[in-house]
């Protein structure tokens, strides 16, 4: 027994099994697992922050609404009349929308205005053209005139081949559009036409609605995505709902045949 003593503590002697099969402790241990938590931790909560905004941005369409409102804004504040074709629409109105889709369009900060009045712009009737082969498609041609009222005249100078527009006219409606709906390169909108805001409304005679208002006119625009824009196809009025249809009718008939005979 003093042998073994001895020989453990001899310089070169060798520990037991029991001394050898002891575990060591690593003092590192804790700190790199509680950091290898915190960052198995913010990745699970990075990974849920994308997967909730990638949902957000697939289910929010807001962006595409107000690119569509700005493509149909000049052809809306007319009010025109529902066609299925633009060919078959009114000559006048392809050309006021024409004329306004040029005007709003990427070459607005480019037309002067006219030196003996100051009121009116200049603008070629070529971008005009532009503006409504871009807007109807290229089958749709515009017959140029000189059209309007005795407060607002559009002037056509047949010469030189421009419009005199005058700056100030009557707002018209403005769209809001409440649904998208795709089928291929065919996009189907549900609008709602939003009447132009007034001195009674602005100064708090009456609410501003805070969503969609049933008591305005709504519409739907169908347009197709041609190379990298977008034409207007056709305007049509809203599908009535055939279901209410049906109930309106059955309740009809239910209260017709309740009534005792005469």
């Amino acid at each position: 027994m003093k042998g073994n003593t001895m020989a453990k503590n001899q310089p070169g002697g060798r520990p037991d099994l029991g001394e050898r099969m002891q575990p060591r402790k690593n003092k590192y241990a804790a700190p790199v697992g509680t950091l290898f938590l915190l960052l198995m931790l913010i990745g699970l909560i990075s990974v849920a922050v994308f997967c909730v905004n990638f949902t957000r941005a697939m289910l929010d369409n807001s962006g595409e609404k107000e690119e569509f409102g700005r493509i149909i804004a000049p052809v809306l504040m007319f009010d025109p009349v529902p066609f299925e074709n633009a060919v078959d629409a009114d000559p006048l109105f392809l050309l006021q929308s024409s004329m306004w889709s040029a005007l709003l369009g990427e070459k607005r900060d480019s037309y002067q205005f006219d030196n003996d009045t100051n009121l009116r712009l200049i603008v070629p009737a070529s971008d005009i053209d532009v503006a409504c082969a871009r807007l109807f498609g290229p089958e749709v041609e515009l017959h140029h005139q000189t059209f309007g009222d005795y407060e607002t005249t559009y002037v056509y100078d047949d010469e030189s081949k421009t419009y005199y527009i005058p700056t100030t006219m009557e707002a018209g409606p403005s769209p809001n559009v409440l649904s998208v709906v795709k089928k291929g390169d065919s996009y189907t909108l549900e609008v709602e036409y939003v009447p132009p805001a007034t001195a009674w409304t602005q100064a708090g005679g009456r609410p501003a609605a805070s969503g969609p208002s049933t008591q305005n006119k709504h519409m739907m625009y169908e347009l197709v995505r041609v190379k990298d824009h977008f034409q207007l196809v056709a305007i049509r009025d809203v599908p009535r709902d055939t279901s209410s249809t049906v109930e309106i009718l059955s309740s009809s008939e239910s209260s017709s045949s309740a009534q005792p005979a005469a």
